[in-house]
């Protein structure tokens, strides 16, 4: 599908909308800042309006030149305009500015604040794309209540206080350690055990660091998979952040259809992220036998195989912290 194309197929959808419209306005923002800052030069630094009006006339003769094969000439032009270049930084600088201080501060350099690159969707484009539908499904509201800070140990006590311990201890640990190395988790236990609250801890602390994440519940995301495959939604962005996100997190693997098509749209997806280097974190109420009863081989070999697995214990969380009055599903 071709950039035009995917800016037609995107322009039909709302998020879409919103955020280009976003894009437009901050590069707007981004022009009437550059001009308030170079009237601000112009009337603090003499001469500067002179030399850069030099500067276009001299850009001018260089095109000229060029395009009459005059290359000696125009190479001349160019030195010229490279030296006062320099000329322009030092007027700049004497004057207490910093030497860019006209040039266009964008949020994304990349793509200029436009949300593509070279014909394709920007990483800023994906991200915010992400996280639109990250907050219409509410997630970010969840993140509030369950997060490191509101995580408590009170709830646990004896070896399943030992045992949350060390998982808290290690899912600090990838959240710190998330930029520069590569890794997966499997959360395991019963239903209230503790998995998504600590899922969510990890989601939180990294989107606070400004990493896109996904969070999809498995029901989810195997419908999204299924529509591409049978062609019902063929663009997606969520789709494409499955694979391309830095972190998935795939709540309750388990709860969703089984299929012979699930097992293999689950090896696809696993395969490619662990192809990439792309950190997924899986938790699911199944035991370790009851995946490999549900999943193929390969599915279960690339789980085993490149995840840490651990195991959460004790009594279903939820009831004990309506007792003592915390919030968090602590699923």
């Amino acid at each position: 599908m071709t950039s035009m194309n995917l800016r037609q197929n995107y322009s039909r959808d709302s998020a879409y909308r919103e955020i280009m419209a976003d894009y437009e306005r901050q590069l707007a923002a981004d022009k009437r800042e550059q001009r308030s800052r170079m009237q601000e030069v112009y009337i603090r630094v003499p001469g500067y309006r002179e030399l850069e009006h030099r500067m276009v006339d001299l850009s001018a003769q260089a095109a000229i030149k060029a395009a009459s094969g005059m290359k000696a000439e125009a190479a001349s032009v160019l030195h010229e305009l490279s030296r006062l270049s320099g000329e322009k930084k030092k007027m700049l600088s004497a004057a207490g500015f910093p030497e860019d201080h006209i040039s266009l501060k964008y949020r994304c350099p990349d793509c200029r604040d436009t949300g593509y690159t070279d014909g394709k969707r920007c990483h800023c484009l994906e991200k915010r794309l992400l996280e639109y539908n990250y907050y219409k499904s509410g997630i970010y509201d969840k993140l509030r209540t369950e997060n490191f800070d509101t995580f408590s140990f009170g709830l646990f006590s004896g070896n399943d206080l030992e045992n949350i311990r060390s998982i808290h201890t290690a899912s600090l640990k990838f959240t710190k350690e998330f930029a520069d190395t590569y890794r997966n988790m499997l959360f395991y236990g019963g239903v209230g055990s503790g998995k998504s609250f600590m899922s969510n801890c990890i989601a939180k602390a990294l989107l606070d660091e400004g990493v896109a994440v996904v969070y999809i519940s498995a029901v989810r995301m195997f419908e999204i998979m299924s529509d591409r495959v049978f062609g019902r939604e063929t663009d997606s962005p969520l789709y494409d952040g499955l694979f391309s996100c830095p972190l998935l997190i795939i709540d309750d693997l388990g709860t969703e259809i089984s299929s012979s098509a699930v097992s293999s749209e689950l090896f696809s997806l696993l395969n490619e992220r662990d192809l990439k280097g792309r950190s997924t974190i899986i938790s699911t109420n199944l035991t370790l036998d009851e995946i490999k009863d549900k999943y193929s081989d390969r599915s279960i070999s690339r789980i085993i195989g490149n995840y840490e697995i651990y195991r959460f214990t004790g009594d279903d969380l939820r009831l004990k912290k309506t007792e003592v009055g915390l919030s968090g599903t602590y699923a």
